[in-house]
């Protein structure tokens, strides 16, 4: 089937843009954006993915605000035969320009907040070196990705008050990936399975138990630069694995530095993986060494509830929905059962960073694994 993408010359297969070069189901395409005031009163998560072998299309759009809430719309459709447009229900994204400019929109609905909002780069693309694992012979996961660090502008309404996002006030972080990754109703025994995220597929081997894994996605900005990297949690302070780089603004002459080395010291708070003070100490192919010391903000969105790893509510990223299904809920964080189901996931947490004397933000997305 002929699309509107077969217009533009980047064909790179013998076949149109309407299926990819593999019949693997967790073939996925993902756009991830992250918009937060410095001062931590409110952030804004979405996200959009394309499943082109499960004919799937959704989106999420969620804000919290403080401590205390969390809002998020969850929307799924059928992707074919509208497979070029990158609109779910009332969630829209759209590249404004390549590589700099990205609007996304959430039009009002039934669940209490709705956004219009422009990212604009700030900072030269980070792109990390392609990702590949393999599980008892079959591909895990291989992607490609890129992260971006910007500026935000626009509005955002929360239960009819609007937040005005002004450029000077409001930072961003974007990652955009694609590739295979699981993703849909999990396997028997996998370890982001939830009671209620639907039957597992029958006759196959269990997931195999992996134990405790925490990994660390993160990205902040300064003034004059920022840095993206990614890190699983080792012992005594050492990553069992790392990559990442410095960026610089764009229209600069400096290219992306990489991370030669990192070390880390956490303090949680009790009872949980969050972190509540830490300290960073990066290496860079330059020599240098930098210390850098963090603290969160107070502010934070929870991934299951967009439907990351087991997902909430029978939500998954990939999952078939039905031609079309719309869903969301307003989350008291202060509730003790709210803590409990949001817990051992994926959180993007809002955190002031500081080295040598220069104050800056960003996010860290932990991903918690208990096995």
């Amino acid at each position: 089937m002929i699309t509107k993408s077969d217009e533009l010359l980047c064909h790179q297969i013998v076949s149109t843009f309407d299926h990819v070069d593999s019949s693997d189901r967790n073939w996925y395409e993902k756009t991830w954006l992250a918009v937060h005031e410095k001062s931590g009163q409110v952030m804004v998560d979405t996200g959009f993915g394309k499943y082109t072998n499960r004919n799937v299309m959704d989106a999420f759009g969620g804000v919290a605000v403080g401590g205390t809430a969390q809002y998020t719309v969850r929307a799924s459709r059928e992707l074919r035969p509208d497979i070029d447009s990158l609109v779910v229900g009332p969630l829209s994204y759209e590249v404004v320009e390549p590589l700099k400019k990205i609007h996304v929109c959430l039009k009002e609905n039934d669940y209490g907040i709705s956004f219009d909002i422009e990212f604009e780069a700030r900072m030269k693309l980070h792109e990390p070196a392609p990702s590949f694992t393999r599980l008892r012979g079959a591909i895990m996961h291989h992607a490609c990705r890129f992260f971006q660090l910007g500026c935000a502008s626009g509005k955002v309404v929360v239960e009819s008050k609007t937040y005005e996002i002004k450029q000077d006030s409001w930072w961003a972080a974007r990652d955009r990936s694609w590739g295979v990754r699981p993703v849909g109703t999990p396997p028997p025994g996998a370890y982001w399975a939830r009671p209620d995220s639907g039957q597992p597929e029958s006759g196959l081997q269990p997931f195999p138990q992996i134990g405790k894994l925490t990994s660390h996605w993160t990205w902040f900005q300064f003034k004059d630069y920022g840095m993206c990297f990614m890190f699983y949690e080792g012992t005594a302070g050492k990553p069992l694995s790392f990559q990442g780089e410095i960026v610089y603004p764009i229209g600069g002459d400096r290219t992306p530095l990489p991370i030669i080395d990192l070390q880390y010291d956490f303090e949680h708070l009790p009872g949980t993986e969050k972190i509540k003070l830490g300290k960073l100490i990066i290496t860079t192919a330059d020599g240098v060494k930098r210390e850098i010391s963090l603290k969160p903000v107070g502010v934070e969105f929870h991934l299951l509830a967009a439907g990351y790893l087991g997902g909430y509510k029978g939500w998954l990223i990939g999952k078939w929905m039905g031609p079309y299904a719309i869903d969301g809920e307003k989350l008291d964080l202060k509730d003790p059962k709210v803590q409990k189901d949001m817990s051992g996931g994926v959180d993007d947490v809002l955190y002031e960073f500081k080295c040598e004397g220069e104050v800056g933000y960003g996010i860290i997305e932990s991903v918690v694994i208990t096995g």
